[in-house]
């Protein structure tokens, strides 16, 4: 279920629907809070509406997260 939502909420983006698109994210989160792609996602929407700062924090959580991707330093 929270894969068809971030699927939702994907093509919220994309049509810069960015309200729908963060409902939609929110609502894939509740379901599974692991999924550090929704918070990405998220964190891009927020950015998009320019709410700079529910964009970080949401991009913290991405972070913080064990299995995203970490760059080479």
């Amino acid at each position: 279920m929270a894969d068809a939502l971030k699927a939702e909420g994907n093509k919220a983006f994309a049509a810069k629907d960015y309200d729908r698109a963060i409902d939609l994210f929110s609502k894939g989160l509740d379901l599974d809070q692991n999924n550090f792609v929704l918070w990405s996602n998220r964190s891009a929407a927020k950015a998009g509406k320019r709410d700079w700062d529910g964009a970080l924090a949401d991009a913290e959580q991405v972070c913080m997260h064990p299995r995203c991707p970490r760059p080479a330093m």
